[in-house]
């Protein structure tokens, strides 16, 4: 079952003639899927990137052959960053576009998760919400936001850099931002670090003032789960206040572009991705940069988070696509992938995913980087991965 990326074929790929079935969105010579995320709103620039990547990936694919002779194209919808449009948009290509599932990258995806799973649609994304983790047909290789307890390795890593007390940057305004806050809070109190305050970093942020909050607190830990152009404010406030800062943490901040914004202020900042970051260049990191330079030549850098999500997301859709046969049925795609286990993406997360058993939980396992000195670039931390356990509630 396994799923090999770029130049290997899916299950599947290049097969004869398709047969007719019924399924929504299964045509003799096409398979539509639906693509969700915000192309507006004040999340849109977070996850445009995530569209280039499922180009990407149904380029590969589709010049292979397609699955079981099928090409793979998608409609798309906006769902405005607002739980009522992505709602709305989700409603839009199931009645009108007529797709067989939904590849969904978006802050918001609570809004229509109940619909999409009474539809009993498949939805494959990025999680960042608890929501992906209720419901049987929502997917994701990656899940930092659940109901279920946090894991050790937040926490482990900080108390090995020496950290103390720490302060939380969030935005009160985001129930993502806080539930994030709220698991690394667990975890570092896991580690015995208390968390000694939360300060808000909604924008517009006060710079200066959010700067001698950090100092105030008296934290020697400053961690972020706000956007990685926020929290950079965040972190320039921080270094102008003077705060005695041992470890600044953010799982947002891995982008080079943060970088030639904020400069020498982010340097031996550290963040964690749950993927193998693209210092690893791996074969199958090539096969994704050469892709994007095909098939989304638009974005610069190719290398770049979100795209890379939209592309294993896209692998994801395809593997259960094609476990599912010549004439696939959304109940058997989602049978199909939660029976799926040893999932890695070709070698592109940090440790293979069992979706039989992974429902409900926290990814337990992260790649580390640190800015480094001139802030022109991130240095691996190792070892990698590093993987914690579940913390007793």
């Amino acid at each position: 079952m396994a799923l090999a990326l770029g130049g290997c074929r899916v299950p599947g790929e290049g097969s004869a003639a398709a047969p007719v079935c019924a399924e929504p969105g299964v045509s003799v010579d096409a398979v539509r899927l639906g693509l969700l995320y915000p192309d507006t709103g004040n999340s849109a620039s977070l996850f445009l990137p995530f569209r280039a990547g499922v180009d990407a990936r149904l380029g590969v694919a589709n010049a292979a052959g397609g699955v079981h002779g099928r090409q793979v194209r998608y409609a798309w919808r906006d769902d405005t960053s607002s739980p009522t449009g992505n709602d709305a948009a989700a409603r839009t290509l199931v009645r009108d576009d007529r797709v067989f599932g939904v590849l969904e990258s978006s802050s918001v995806a609570s809004g229509s998760a109940a619909y999409l799973h009474a539809v009993g649609a498949p939805v494959v994304g990025p999680a960042l919400e608890a929501v992906w983790t209720h419901n049987d047909n929502m997917f994701s290789y990656s899940n930092l936001v659940s109901d279920g307890p946090s894991v050790t390795v937040w926490g482990d890593f900080v108390a090995e850099r020496g950290g103390h007390r720490a302060v939380i940057a969030q935005s009160g305004f985001s129930a993502t931002s806080v539930a994030m806050a709220d698991k690394l809070e667990a975890s570092l109190r896991a580690a015995g670090i208390p968390v000694v305050g939360r300060v808000d970093a909604t924008g517009p942020i006060d710079v200066a003032g959010i700067g001698r909050r950090v100092l105030d607190s008296t934290a020697d830990v400053l961690v972020g789960t706000v956007t990685g152009a926020a929290f950079g404010q965040v972190v320039v406030g921080a270094r102008v206040a003077r705060a005695n800062l041992k470890v600044i943490l953010s799982p947002v901040s891995y982008d080079q572009r943060l970088l030639r914004l904020f400069g020498p202020a982010l340097a031996g900042l550290y963040t964690f991705v749950d993927y193998q970051p693209f210092e690893v260049n791996t074969a199958a990191h090539q096969r994704f940069l050469a892709a994007m330079r095909t098939y989304a030549p638009q974005i610069s850098p190719p290398a770049q988070q979100s795209a890379l999500a939209g592309w294993i997301s896209t692998d994801l859709f395809l593997h259960g696509l094609a476990a599912a046969g010549p004439c696939p049925s959304r109940a058997a795609v989602i049978r199909l992938l939660r029976a799926t286990k040893g999932y890695d993406a070709d070698g592109l997360l940090p440790a293979p995913i069992d979706f039989s058993s992974a429902a409900g939980k926290v990814n337990r396992c992260y790649t580390f980087l640190q800015v480094n000195a001139d802030a022109k670039g991130f240095d691996l931390i190792r070892p990698a991965p590093r993987c914690g356990s579940e913390i007793s509630q």
